[in-house]
C-alpha cells in the first residue's frame, strides 16, 4: 500500500490482529528504506516496535504474547487525565473533533476498575484460571467499593445465552441466580469481598459473616461445567448483550481462583470503563466516558 503523505488526516491508525505465528513483520514503512523507516512487528510472539530516521533509532517490544489465534486490538487505551499542560510551547486546546461523553478529568479519583452504566466487561473462561478438579470448584472475588442502579454485575455463559448464572444488583442487594428458577439475594456491605464459590452441588454467596447457599437441581452443575470445555464459555461483567442496564460499580480489584484478573487482558470490553480509577462516589463520572 502507497500513502500520499500530504493527504494524510490522522496520526493514528488502529486495526484487529491475529496470528499463531511468533515472529514476523506486521507493518513495514518507510520514504527512504536506508535513511527512514518504521517497522511493526512480533518477536517471541510479542510486539515489536523498531524506528530508525534522522530523529531516533530505537528498537521496543513489550506487551503480552499476541501468537494465540484470537483477534486483538494494538491500541490499548491508557486510563489517565492530563491538566496544565505546554506542549511544543503551546497550550493543549480541546479539538472540535473531541468525542462530546469524555469524562471531566475534574473528577475526583480512587485505583480500581469503575463500570458506567450500560458498560461490559468479557473473558473466555479459557483464559482464566481454571477450576479445581477434586473436588471440582471454582470461585470468583469481587471487592464491590461503589454500586449504583440495577442490571447484571457478572454472569457465566455463552454469547447465545449469556446469563447460565448470574449476579444482579438491584437495590442495594445482590441477586444469585441459576439460568432458571429462583435465585437468593444478599445485601451488600461495600468495602467487603463478595464472594462466589461454585462446587458440583450447589453455589454460596458470601460476603464477610454473611453467606447464602443456592441448592443446584438434580443434574448439578452439568450444564455450567461444560461451559470450560467448549470454547464460547464466556465470564461477562457488566450489561448483558441487549440489556437496558442502570448499574453502575466500582471493583477495587476481580479475582478467580484468587488471580487477579486483569481488565487490560478481556477478550472484548467497553471502551467507556475505566481500567485503572473509579470515581470516588456514584454520583460521579456515570453518564460518561474514559
Amino acid at each position: 500500500t502507497t500513502f500520499d503523505l500530504t493527504k494524510i488526516s490522522k496520526t493514528s491508525s488502529s486495526f484487529e490482529f491475529r496470528t499463531w505465528d511468533p515472529e514476523g513483520v506486521i507493518f513495514y514503512g518507510d520514504t527512504n528504506p536506508e535513511d527512514d523507516w518504521f517497522m511493526l512487528g512480533l518477536r517471541d510472539g510479542r510486539p515489536e516496535i523498531q524506528m530508525h530516521n534522522q530523529w531516533a533509532r530505537f528498537t521496543v517490544g513489550a506487551g503480552p504474547r499476541l501468537d494465540d489465534g484470537r483477534w486483538h486490538q494494538l491500541v490499548p487505551a491508557l486510563d489517565g487525565c492530563l491538566r496544565q499542560g505546554t506542549w511544543l510551547g503551546k497550550q493543549i486546546q480541546t479539538s472540535a473533533s473531541t468525542p462530546a461523553n469524555l469524562r471531566s478529568c475534574d473528577v475526583e479519583s480512587q485505583p480500581g476498575i469503575f463500570f458506567p452504566a450500560g458498560t461490559h466487561a468479557e473473558f473466555s473462561l479459557q483464559d482464566i484460571p481454571q477450576p479445581h478438579a477434586e473436588p471440582w470448584a471454582f470461585s470468583l472475588d469481587l471487592g464491590l467499593e461503589l454500586v449504583a442502579g440495577s442490571g447484571h454485575l457478572l454472569a457465566l455463559g455463552t454469547p447465545e445465552n449469556p446469563s447460565w448464572l448470574s449476579l444482579h444488583l438491584q437495590d442495594q442487594k445482590v441477586v444469585l441466580s441459576p439460568g432458571s428458577g429462583q435465585g437468593l439475594a444478599l445485601p451488600l456491605v461495600l468495602g467487603l469481598p463478595l464472594q462466589v464459590t461454585l462446587g458440583v452441588s450447589r453455589v454460596v454467596l458470601s460476603q464477610g459473616l454473611k453467606t447464602e447457599v443456592l441448592a443446584l437441581p438434580s443434574l448439578g452443575l452439568g450444564p455450567i461445567l461444560n461451559l470450560w470445555a467448549q470454547p464460547q464459555g464466556r465470564l461477562f461483567l457488566g450489561a448483558l448483550p441487549g440489556e437496558d442496564s442502570s448499574a453502575s460499580f466500582c471493583l477495587n480489584g476481580l479475582w478467580a481462583q484468587g488471580q487477579r484478573l486483569d481488565m487490560d487482558q478481556a477478550l472484548n470490553r467497553s471502551q467507556d470503563i475505566w481500567t485503572h480509577s473509579c470515581p470516588r462516589s456514584p454520583g460521579n463520572g456515570t453518564d460518561t466516558s474514559h
